[in-house]
């Protein structure tokens, strides 16, 4: 090849690679270009959400938010410093209310054991007629009134619950139980020590036996707290009242005097009262 054939050779080469590195040189111009925007984006929405968690912060904290400085464009390491000093004092002051909510609790257990140990003693020394007085002037509260109906029978011996039962003074009385001594009669209720008191009124009806005599008993577990005698058949209603203050089981039983059929007799008008 001659000379003058070389030299337009290598400067149609040079000339190719001067443009070819231009048009990279362009090209990476705008990838830089474009990567730079794209760190330019990123950084915005890191900093956008910066500040929407700040806002949160000082949504969700409210005062304590405000008082430790927290602004909307604050810087995120030291908000972040400002967070964690009013999470640590939020956690302190739970801690302190914690702390007197127990002694509370506390002091309300032993209160409350104390007015119930009163309250034992108040029922154990005193009559009802003398509770009922004490109620009467306010001292004290009825605050749950049921009937023996209301109580799971746990077992029971020529005793049923009646619809109903009129006695020989014509008075009809609701839901009551029949105690048939022919030989000893009872039923047992579940108190699960949920009561102070049980009242009831003791009748007898047209089906009882005329030469009948009958005692009625109440047992609060298995220790006999009350009794009626000489229950016989005639109008008088025969009032019981005894604490049960405690107790877990009532037990009812009627015992026959004299060994007459159709010794019948109803335990009807119950309550059971709570006292406070």
């Amino acid at each position: 090849m001659k000379s003058e054939d070389k030299s337009k050779t290598a400067n149609n080469v040079i000339t190719l690679l001067t443009a070819l590195f231009g048009l990279i040189g362009a090209a990476f111009g705008i990838f830089q270009a474009q990567v730079a925007n794209n760190l330019k984006n990123e950084v915005t929405n890191l900093q956008t959400a910066s500040q929407q968690t700040i806002v949160n912060v000082i949504s969700t904290l409210g005062e304590d938010a405000q008082t430790s400085n927290l602004t909307e464009s604050g810087d995120t390491v030291a908000a972040t410093a400002q967070l964690i000093n009013v999470y640590n004092s939020t956690k302190d002051q739970n801690k302190q209310l914690t702390s007197e909510a127990q002694t509370l609790q506390s002091e309300n257990a032993a209160l409350k054991e104390q007015v119930e140990n009163l309250k034992s003693v108040l029922l154990n020394t005193y009559s009802i007629d003398e509770i009922d007085t004490v109620v009467a002037q306010g001292y004290l509260d009825e605050i749950e009134t049921k009937r023996l109906d209301n109580l799971e029978m746990l077992d029971s011996e020529r005793c049923k619950q009646v619809a109903s039962v009129k006695d020989l003074y014509g008075t009809t009385h609701s839901i009551s139980y029949q105690l048939d001594p022919w030989q000893e009669a009872w039923a047992k209720f579940k108190l699960d020590g949920k009561y102070d008191t049980f009242e009831a009124n003791i009748v007898t009806s047209d089906d009882t036996s005329r030469d009948a005599n009958m005692s009625v008993e109440v047992y609060v577990d298995d220790v006999l707290v009350g009794r009626v005698d000489n229950i016989v058949r005639d109008e008088n209603v025969l009032p019981i009242s005894v604490s049960v203050n405690g107790g877990k089981v009532l037990m009812i039983k009627a015992v026959n005097t004299n060994a007459a059929g159709n010794s019948y007799c109803y335990i009807t008008d119950t309550k059971l009262t709570v006292l406070q």
